[in-house]
């Protein structure tokens, strides 16, 4: 009678559907992600001591929607802003109250935040 020394049989672990999954969860997250630049908007709080000056060089800029901005109460859309605080600038606003309405979009605010600081203004302050 010959025993045999038991040998152990070798599972081979298949590689294919590892590298599959891999594949998927690259192609996920490289569609998932943004390719956008990002730039920072700079904001600064509030000084101590309050606001110096009078209240005919302040605009207030309500904020509806992209398509809804109301500066001093005349509605204007995003494109014109610009346009219409240069007027303002010429008639001695230097700061703006940027106040946007609930339901507002906080990109749409960045979009008017930003076209504001592209314009002669001193200051933009957000508010409630």
């Amino acid at each position: 009678m010959q025993l045999s020394d038991w040998q152990r049989k070798r599972s081979t672990i298949g590689l294919t559907p590892l590298i599959d999954v891999v594949f998927l969860l690259l192609i996920f997250f490289m569609l998932a992600s943004t390719f956008l630049k990002f730039s920072a908007v700079p904001v600064s709080g509030a000084r101590a001591g309050g606001a110096t000056g009078s209240l005919s060089e302040i605009a207030l800029i309500k904020l509806r929607g992209i398509e809804d901005i109301r500066v001093n109460g005349v509605g204007i859309k995003l494109d014109g802003l610009q346009g219409q605080i240069a007027e303002l600038v010429t008639k001695g606003v230097t700061r703006a109250v940027l106040q946007p309405v609930e339901g507002a979009k906080v990109q749409d605010l960045v979009k008017v935040l930003e076209l504001t600081r592209k314009t002669a203004l001193k200051s933009v302050v957000v508010v409630r």
